[in-house]
């Protein structure tokens, strides 16, 4: 069974076949300040080294490669600036790097439709959303008030060999996120270090002046990552149980164990995606080891009851539910660094309500459903894929695959981006690129989502899943974390019958 969190339909930008997300319906309520689950203040937390194999990071900044080599952009100096209390600017230079003029809105910031470009705060397991802006932008043909809070820049021509400064807007992190990861359409995932408000490192923009539209039902640019896990086949029937983790700070208000409005809508998406009738629904609450034994103890039973009844209510009789609270007895990062100071990202991650879904085997397997899309076969197409890195993050894991056409014709690659895809027994159709994580123990992870955007969280860059001959495209995806003592999986990808090999690196 593959388990899922969003939901829409299909639709046409740029030429890619993606998915209009259902938002959530309620204001995501986090922490409004760097404080443990039972009000201990907590030091802000420092950027780790990165790693040579993925998203990487410099002091302040980094810079990010298009995916493809037939895309002549690069993404320089990116910056994540505080702007006043309620922002966090994302700002970097746009490298026409070819002849012909390129215009950032033509790659996914196109501030009238939808910007396809994203934050992650990796402890914490959310993402983030461009803000909306309550007035029109007067820079900005036929711009109107609700619109994405995206510098003028995204709409004008960069000519050949010039650049431009692009700015995005996006609600704030908590004050001890310390760095983000950027998920820019078109280019590779990069890590990028927080700065203070006040920066010199800001170039100063009036969209950075314009005032929020607030979160309504609509409009909800704050929401946790959710990343499925597929069980390995059971004997007694074609599905194993699948599992997913939810950030606490995503689901619950500050030191509390009632549902947040959005939370609920979440859970409400999930539901829709079990296909299972009848099973058993495991919730485990965790707590980080801010407080006593006791207190933790007893909210992670409370938070472990409050998702439970959601599900119930969404699911029905059919399953038997158990829940079961551990309080911060099962962390799964540490909760203090190395010469014993506070770790905040490390309790950030041991925050968590952590969900299994076990279907009950069916008398016999039911028939496939209807596809909208062929299985797709690349196996002797020409293309040739090659893992570039799988590397593991808080909480997380990115992997990147190249996939390069070696004959002398362009080629297809039959990249359908639709998160929703899950038939009866967890059958899936196969599309080209589509990337997975293959676990010793027979599990597989699949890429995360994002309910405010309008793709999973896999990327091939700029609409396109043309590969020219000679020409490379990477692949990349956010899964959920690889057990920590596996040093190595494959990763499969869409078309290719046989998975890939691959290491796990740290940063």
């Amino acid at each position: 069974m593959t388990i899922v969190f969003q939901a829409g339909d299909k639709i046409m930008i740029d030429g890619r076949r993606i998915v209009a997300a259902v938002a959530a319906l309620a204001l995501l309520a986090l922490p409004a300040c760097g404080r443990g689950e039972q009000g201990r203040a907590t030091s802000a937390g420092a950027l780790a080294a990165p790693g040579t194999a993925a998203p990487s990071a410099k002091s302040g900044s980094g810079t990010a490669n298009a995916v493809a080599t037939s895309t002549k952009v690069r993404a320089d100096n990116l910056r994540l600036v505080r702007s006043g209390n309620a922002d966090i600017a994302l700002q970097f230079e746009f490298v026409n790097t070819g002849t012909d003029a390129v215009t950032p809105s033509s790659l996914g910031m196109d501030p009238s439709t939808h910007v396809i470009a994203f934050l992650v705060d990796l402890p914490r397991g959310t993402g983030y959303a461009v803000q909306r802006s309550t007035q029109a932008n007067p820079d900005i043909d036929f711009s109107k008030p609700e619109q994405a809070r995206a510098s003028a820049s995204t709409t004008k021509d960069v000519p050949g060999g010039g650049s431009s400064t692009v700015t995005l807007v996006y609600p704030a992190p908590p004050a001890e996120t310390a760095s983000m990861l950027v998920l820019v359409d078109g280019f590779v995932p990069t890590e990028v270090p927080v700065q203070p408000a006040g920066s010199p490192s800001l170039k100063d923009d009036p969209v950075l002046h314009q005032s929020n539209v607030p979160f309504d039902d609509l409009f909800q640019p704050v929401q946790p990552l959710v990343c499925p896990v597929e069980g390995a086949a059971k004997p007694s029937g074609p599905v194993g149980p699948s599992s997913f983790r939810l950030p606490s700070d995503a689901l619950f208000a500050f030191g509390k164990a009632d549902l947040s409005p959005a939370a609920s809508g979440a859970i409400d998406a999930l539901a829709k995606q079990v296909t299972a009738k009848s099973g058993t629904v495991t919730i485990e609450g965790h707590t980080d080891s801010i407080g006593g034994d006791a207190e933790n103890q007893k909210l992670s039973e409370a938070r472990a009851a409050a998702a439970q009844k959601a599900l119930a209510d969404k699911l029905g009789s059919g399953f038997t539910y158990r829940t079961v609270g551990f309080g911060e007895t099962r962390p799964v990062a540490p909760n203090t660094k190395p010469d014993g100071s506070d770790d905040p990202d490390g309790r950030a991650q041991n925050r968590r309500v952590e969900i299994t879904v076990d279907a009950a085997a069916a008398a016999a397997p039911e028939p496939p459903p209807a596809r909208d899309e062929p299985d797709v076969s690349l196996d002797g197409s020409g293309l040739q894929p090659k893992v570039q890195s799988v590397t593991a993050l808080a909480g997380y894991t990115v992997a990147q695959v190249a996939i390069t056409n070696g004959g002398s014709a362009a080629k297809d690659l039959g990249y359908l981006n639709d998160p929703n895809r899950n038939g009866v027994n967890g059958i899936r159709a196969d599309t080209g690129g589509e990337l997975s994580i293959n676990l010793t123990s027979g599990s597989q992870l699949r890429g995360c989502l994002f309910t405010p955007s309008w793709w999973g969280v896999l990327e091939n860059g700029s609409g396109a899943d043309r590969i020219p001959a000679g020409g490379t495209l990477v692949q990349w995806a956010v899964f959920g974390p690889v057990p920590p003592d596996q040093k190595s999986v494959t990763v499969g990808v869409g078309g290719f019958a046989t998975p890939f090999p691959a290491r796990v690196a740290s940063r």
